[in-house]
């Protein structure tokens, strides 16, 4: 299937590594000239050769893509390597974690900061160039919680900002859908990530358990009985992106296997 999207500048922050990294590979692919922004230089340096090596076009560039310094600097990045940014994978780190009761102010308002002002501030940096084409692409690298909130997981303040976020994210494409622009939310299962595994390594233990004896209960109970995969993510992200889904704006897309009970 041709997505269309063939020469398309796609910026992708927290490319180095898990989701980020499979988006990555997979907009490369696709014949996106791709640009890697994370904050490590040294898993950056690892993910371009990645990319390259598979023949796509890709650079990278050390960004705190939670600042808006920090979005400015990865933009124009991909502005003076390629052109600006066509599409944008919005994939950052959702703040410090915690229940209610145990966190404080300063923790909510990372989260805040994370999943709703530098969302706001990317697509701030983005939209311009994708006025003026015509075209454009946003994406949010979001979670399944939106739908259904954590509860074995201790995200008070995740939970409240990823919907946050998600409300941003279907205003803006109301406000966006008229220059050509659509904005969508991809939400994540239980991704088989560096991130994943460490986590859920650390509830396995309190559990007496291994991680691997940990993931087969947990994937037993579900309709699609494997974990998933950042390749899973990436292929549904492309998908979204792509000039095939230009009428589906403002929606989100969870992607867990079937694991999330709910209707909507």
């Amino acid at each position: 299937m041709d997505l269309g999207i063939r020469d398309k500048v796609a910026l992708v922050f927290g490319g180095s590594k898990g989701i980020g990294l499979g988006c990555a590979h997979e907009f490369a692919r696709e014949g996106c000239p791709t640009v890697i922004a994370a904050r490590t230089q040294a898993t950056i340096d690892i993910a371009v050769a990645e990319v390259r090596e598979a023949g796509g076009q890709a650079i990278g560039i050390s960004a705190d893509c939670t600042t808006k310094d920090g979005i400015a600097n990865a933009v124009q990045a991909a502005a003076e390597a390629f052109g600006s940014p066509d599409i944008l994978i919005f994939n950052v780190d959702s703040g410090p974690k915690g229940a209610f009761l145990e966190v404080d102010d300063e923790t909510f308002a990372a989260a805040n900061n994370n999943n709703v002002m530098a969302f706001r501030w990317a697509v701030q940096a983005v939209v311009p160039h994708m006025r003026t084409r015509g075209w454009g692409r946003i994406l949010t690298i979001g979670t399944n919680s939106v739908k259904a909130p954590h509860r074995k997981l201790q995200r008070a303040a995740q939970n409240t900002y990823r919907v946050g976020a998600l409300a941003l994210s279907k205003t803006l494409s109301a406000e966006l859908g008229p220059f050509g622009i659509t904005v969508n939310t991809l939400g994540t299962g239980a991704i088989a990530t560096p991130q994943f595994r460490e986590v859920f390594t650390k509830i396995a233990e309190a559990q007496g358990q291994s991680y691997e004896e940990h993931v087969a209960g947990r994937v037993s109970q579900w309709p699609i009985r494997r974990m998933g995969t950042p390749e899973d993510m990436a292929a549904a992200a492309a998908f979204l992106c792509s000039d095939r889904a230009g009428f589906i704006t403002g929606q989100v897309l969870v992607v867990d296997g079937g694991n999330l009970e709910v209707l909507q």
